[in-house]
């Protein structure tokens, strides 16, 4: 069986029992780098500094890695490609249009495609 208490405790006696264990605030206190508040003894939130050294990598820190990584690509992608059009000048393709125009002044077909029902047709 569990103890029982032999008394009843009244609300007084219980209460100021309890005083020292209610919820207390937080010092709060101005971080140096970004002014905002912050709880003492820990590293700001916002910007990562604990005194004068950054030791946190924080969500913004991450986007405009993130962000400039992403630039940084895009403009090495543009470069490339305006490399390579003023490397190679522009080359026109009308030979296959113009093979083909002259087949068909000669009187010869186009080949078939493989498979088609035009081979059967061609054996009598």
């Amino acid at each position: 069986m569990a103890a029982l208490p032999k008394k009843k405790i009244s609300r007084v006696r219980g209460r100021t029992r309890r005083a020292h264990s209610a919820v207390k605030l937080l010092g709060l206190v101005l971080c140096t780098n970004c002014q905002q508040p912050k709880p003492t003894h820990i590293a700001c939130p916002h910007c990562g500094f604990y005194g004068n050294k950054k030791i946190l990598t924080t969500k913004t820190d991450k986007r405009i890695t993130a962000r400039l990584k992403r630039d940084q690509a895009v403009a090495a992608r543009k470069a490339k490609t305006e490399a390579k059009k003023k490397a190679a000048p522009k080359k026109s393709t009308p030979k296959q249009s113009s093979t083909l125009a002259a087949s068909r002044d000669r009187g010869q077909a186009k080949p078939a495609p493989k498979g088609s029902a035009k081979q059967g047709s061609d054996k009598k």
